[in-house]
């Protein structure tokens, strides 16, 4: 595809791709341009140089509506993908998006605070950061969700007090019910001083460290139809991160069951059969000694395989280092 290209007279390009919130970015590609290279390069438009924060983004070619999002390597020939889909697709996007959460957050350069706080504020309005509280929310809850609401209304550069309307936007949906609208702009109201004083930049940055301290903050999260595993409720959500595959209740969205990274061994897509609409994914569990097989039925099955694998690289890679160390600086990580 690469010397395809290049007999076409065509080594270079202007290609777009697509932050968290609709912020684009036009980068010059060539023959030579490969996944890695587009990440470091908006990544030193956020001011990230170091080689571990590359590590924690990844290109996604995202075809038919939105409906197919498939992780690119690392190693993948931007120029080729380009090409390709221009023939079977054209319609296609490329994403860029953060997908480890192990470096911690940032909150100096504006493009990477506006990119994560894009990025994270959907799942925040789906509830997915936090259970969901079966009577009235605590004293505590009420005053984060609103503090964080006030913030999001700031985050649009904002001045005036939100509408009822507005509030209802900014509270995911399974919290805003619990109480009415007057209240929770009462409660709103009551951060309106604080943050009147800061700029939406900072409002972004405030929002991002309050939800950061949240247990699923930084996770992935899928929507799995049925699972062979009869521990694990189904339909539920998956939360994927640094702990591991999190199966979170669909209604209140409490940890159920969890399994550890270390103790995953491999993952695969299968196609769906004559009977199911939906691929599965299979992923075998256990050590050396006893293994078992689960298997997943979800819509994004490539997505869920290679986000899975970038975790497992990740502790793979960490636990190497950490063998290489001398004793003395082991400590330290």
């Amino acid at each position: 595809m690469e010397l395809r290209a290049l007999l076409a007279g065509r080594s270079s390009k202007r290609q777009l791709f697509f932050l968290p919130g609709g912020l684009e970015r036009h980068l010059k590609i060539k023959t030579c341009t490969v996944a890695l290279d587009v990440v470091k390069e908006i990544c030193a438009e956020m001011a990230l140089s170091r080689p571990e924060a590359f590590d924690e983004y990844v290109i996604f070619l995202v075809t038919n509506g939105g409906q197919h999002v498939c992780p690119l390597s690392r190693c993948t020939y931007i120029l080729d993908v380009a090409s390709e889909m221009e023939q079977v697709d054209s319609s296609y996007m490329l994403w860029f998006r953060r997908v480890l959460w192990d470096q911690p957050l940032k909150f100096e350069n504006e493009l990477y605070v506006t990119m994560h706080y894009n990025q994270v504020l959907p799942d925040y309005l789906k509830g997915l950061f936090s259970s969901v509280p079966t009577g009235r929310p605590s004293e505590q809850q009420l005053q984060q969700v609103s503090k964080l609401a006030s913030l999001q209304h700031r985050a649009k550069d904002h001045f005036y007090l939100p509408s009822v309307r507005e509030v209802q936007q900014y509270i995911p949906a399974q919290l805003y019910g619990t109480m009415a609208g007057s209240a929770w702009l009462n409660l709103i109201s009551q951060h309106r001083q604080q943050t009147q004083a800061i700029s939406p930049h900072q409002a972004r940055a405030q929002f991002l460290g309050l939800l950061s301290a949240s247990p699923m903050f930084g996770s992935s999260f899928f929507f799995i139809q049925s699972c062979s595993n009869l521990a694990v409720p189904a339909p539920s959500i998956l939360a994927v991160n640094q702990n591991g595959l999190n199966f979170l209740s669909i209604e209140t969205h409490e940890l159920m069951v969890k399994f550890p990274l270390k103790e995953i061994q491999s993952t695969w897509t299968q196609r769906p059969t004559a009977s199911s609409s939906y691929p599965y994914v299979e992923i075998v569990l256990g050590d050396v000694a006893a293994q078992g097989t689960m298997q997943l039925q979800l819509e994004q099955g490539l997505e869920l395989c290679r986000v899975v694998a970038v975790h497992v690289e990740n502790l793979l890679s960490a636990r190497e280092k950490q063998l290489t160390l001398p004793p003395s600086e082991i400590t330290l990580l």
